[in-house]
This record gives structure tokens, sequence and C-alpha cells, in this order.
């Protein structure tokens, strides 16, 4: 079960992710970390998918092989993994505060200007997620301050790591937690979901 002042990160590497390894993947954090046995998925009015039960909020994201995703009892959460690849930067605009362009700009290492990029895209797409509003919200207007990585937003508290250095991974949540990251795979996965008889 979760502890308020931690939450469970899972990393999930799939050989092809897909719908069905999606939704056991949720299941089994629900079973896993809130003791649900009997879950029915509802979806918000911009897709986000929930359940009926008092105090529990998850979260998931995927890209590439993995499948990252979190269940708290104590705080909102949103979760983000991106696979980093070379980007055209011409899509700041569309997700940077004016204060994040011009911290942009000044890194001069291409490497740098990449980490930086994908920090605040996951980190913004994540604050939509717990919101619940995905891609539906103005992301210019949420500025992150580059040296920790805090939102300005009251209340939110930020984390980012590298998966593996070739994944960025970012989470919100409306209450300050440490993480701790958890590896499982697919036996993991069905072993569990088996055992308490949901396949």
């Amino acid at each position: 079960m979760t502890k308020c002042n931690q939450i469970n990160i899972y990393l999930y590497r799939a050989k092809h992710v897909h719908k069905h390894n999606s939704d056991l993947f949720k299941r089994f954090l629900l079973l896993k970390e809130a003791g649900l046995t009997d879950v029915q998925f509802q979806f918000g009015p911009y897709g986000k998918p929930f359940v009926h039960v008092p105090d529990v909020h998850f979260n998931i994201s995927h890209s590439g092989q993995y499948l990252a995703g979190a269940v708290s009892t104590c705080s909102f959460i949103g979760i983000d993994i991106e696979r980093i690849q070379q980007i055209d930067f011409d899509c700041i605009d569309f997700f940077m505060s004016e204060k994040e362009i011009a911290h942009f700009k000044e890194i001069q290492l291409l490497e740098e200007k990449l980490d930086y990029f994908y920090k605040i895209w996951t980190l913004k797409e994540a604050y939509a997620k717990m919101l619940g509003m995905g891609l539906h919200m103005k992301l210019t207007e949420i500025s992150l301050d580059n040296q920790q990585i805090k939102s300005t937003c009251k209340d939110v508290f930020c984390h980012s790591i590298m998966v593996d250095n070739l994944y960025r991974l970012s989470l919100i949540c409306s209450q300050e937690m440490n993480i701790n990251i958890v590896r499982i795979t697919e036996d993991m996965i069905i072993q569990e979901l088996k055992h308490n008889q949901f396949i």
C-alpha cells in the first residue's frame, strides 16, 4: 500500500506496448498499491482514466518500450515518460514559458538543450495529466524554476529522472513525497494478477 511520504513508480519494459498490456499494467498497479481487485475504469472529460474509489489516484504513461505508472492514496499525481531523440526545437513556443525559452537559448551544448527540452516537456505533460486536462491546457502559462525544477503552481512537487540514459521520466504530486523506482516484468504482472484471479 502507498505511504504518504513515499510513492512507488513502476517501470515495465515490454517487447510491444499495446492496449492489452497497458490495461494489465493499470490493474497490477491498482492491486499492488491500493488493494483494488474489482476495477471499473471511468474516463474524465479529456480522457483521463480514473476509478470511483475515494482517495485513489493513478496515472500511467508509455514511450518506446516502457510503461511507467504510479498510484497514490494521498496525493493527486501525473506521470510522463518520453524516449529522448533528436527533435526540431521549433516547437518550444508551444509549451515553454518566456522564462524557460530564455534559459533554453542560453544553453550551448546540444545534449544539454535536449535534456532541458525533455525535462520541461515531461514535467508539464505530467502536470497537465495530474489535472486531468492532458494537452488541452495552455502549457506556456506554467513556468518551472530551472534550479530546483519546482513548479510555480501552489502545492505541486516535481521529480524528474533519467531512465537507462534513453528516457526522461517525470512525476508531479500535489504533496511532497520521496520516489522509489520499482522495475517489473511481464511475468511479475501475470503472476500477481493470476494469484488474485484477475486472469
